[in-house]
């Protein structure tokens, strides 16, 4: 577990300048689109050749005064092929001894003498829900506790992140900066929030490695988020 928790760091922390640009990008965004409401508003039903080159000319003059690079809605896409690759190997715990369905593919090695215990959880393991079987509900809920209550964390820290990341820094607390179009996407964000953290705790209960992984790295994320907003 101290080598998940460290390599998680090192990740989360070598992918920063990425999510330092696009969390800035997305707060110039929000100082930017009352402008952008009122470009669209006052060049609404002109659909000639000129209205529309005075358009896209007023709307790029917007970007440039509040920094803003129409292609770095793509930076966190950036950042997907290392978490993927992370969570691929988190969820192949325990680690093979270098052969596939018999076949030898590596070196062999044993790997019997790494610990894979946190705290009393098993990390190569899911919550074992068939121990309600044989135990009954108390004592079976008192055997799967300490993973259930892993993976309620990681809801817990998908949701107040979530929660956070959307709601806008003190700077933005004011009327001129609400437009339709704006709560209009705090509303569908929201509801993905909802489906995202039933989805990740839905997977955390299955892998406690997965579990683990996502609690530090929502905890480290969350810490990213604050600075930055700080430095905004």
């Amino acid at each position: 577990w101290l080598g998940l928790v460290a390599v998680t760091l090192i990740v989360r922390s070598a992918g920063w300048p990425i999510y330092s640009k696009s969390n800035a990008m997305t707060l110039n965004m929000q100082q930017a689109q009352p402008e952008l409401d009122r470009i669209q508003e006052k060049y609404k039903g002109r659909q000639d050749e000129l209205s529309q080159k005075k358009q896209q000319q007023e709307t790029l003059e917007v970007y440039k005064k509040y920094n803003i690079n129409p292609l770095g809605c793509l930076l966190p896409f950036a950042q997907m092929p290392i978490f993927i690759a992370m969570y691929q190997v988190v969820r192949r715990l325990p680690l093979s001894d270098g052969t596939l369905d018999g076949v030898v593919t590596a070196n062999i090695k044993d790997y019997s003498a790494l610990n894979y215990k946190f705290l009393g959880i098993d990390l190569k393991l899911g919550v074992d829900f068939s121990i309600f079987g044989t135990d009954g509900i108390w004592a079976g809920l008192q055997g799967i506790f300490p993973e259930i209550f892993l993976a309620i964390l990681v809801g817990v820290l998908m949701f107040g992140y979530q929660k956070y990341s959307q709601s806008k820094p003190d700077y933005l607390q004011n009327k001129k900066f609400e437009s339709k179009q704006a709560s209009a996407t705090a509303n569908q964000m929201k509801y993905m929030s909802y489906f995202m953290v039933f989805m990740l705790v839905s997977i955390a209960i299955t892998n406690n490695g997965i579990a683990l992984y996502w609690v530090v790295g929502n905890a480290f994320q969350f810490f990213q988020t604050y600075v930055n907003r700080r430095q905004n």
